[in-house]
């Protein structure tokens, strides 16, 4: 009884530890661990990933005149962003309201924004990639941050056409 009782104590000493140690973790190293584990445990958040990673991306330009145009790079958002980053985590998500959070967390981005019309070189920054569908089904917003910072209208364009040529 003795010898049960110490590798009891043992486990919640270690469980104990793994828990103190997540706990201290900044919130990319704690969301690969919950989107690893998602994406291998929960079936609708995997279908949704995958289908959102086999979209292709479509660039919004704003046109001198002021109108707008589509680009179709042809590249879908899996192959572009885990490209991009050297570790990659996918995190699904879903309100109350019946919208849809996806976001995506990579390590180590590197673009040249330069030959895409902005300013800024980002080497070896966190790229973050959030994907908002509203219940209605209408549109929906993508919201990119790089180095934990938001990315303003005009750098977006830039580091979207970065990702895709990447």
């Amino acid at each position: 009884m003795k010898v049960f009782i110490k590798i009891l104590v043992a486990l919640i000493i270690v469980a104990a530890l793994c828990f103190g140690i997540y706990c201290i973790l900044p919130e990319t190293s704690k969301m690969y661990i919950k989107a690893n584990i998602q994406y291998r445990t929960n079936d609708e958040a995997k279908a949704k990933v995958d289908s959102l990673k086999s979209q292709i991306i479509k660039i919004t330009e704003p046109q001198d005149n002021g109108t707008t145009k589509v680009v179709d790079t042809g590249v879908p958002y899996g192959d572009a962003l885990e490209r991009v980053c050297k570790s990659t985590a996918w995190y699904y998500e879903s309100d109350v309201d019946g919208s849809i959070t996806i976001t995506f967390y990579g390590t180590k981005a590197s673009l040249d924004l330069s030959k895409y019309g902005s300013d800024g070189t980002f080497i070896d920054k966190p790229l973050k990639v959030v994907f908002y569908f509203p219940s209605d089904g209408k549109g929906g917003t993508i919201t990119l941050f790089i180095d934990n910072e938001v990315v303003n209208d005009a750098e977006k364009v830039a580091t979207l056409h970065a990702i895709a040529d990447k």
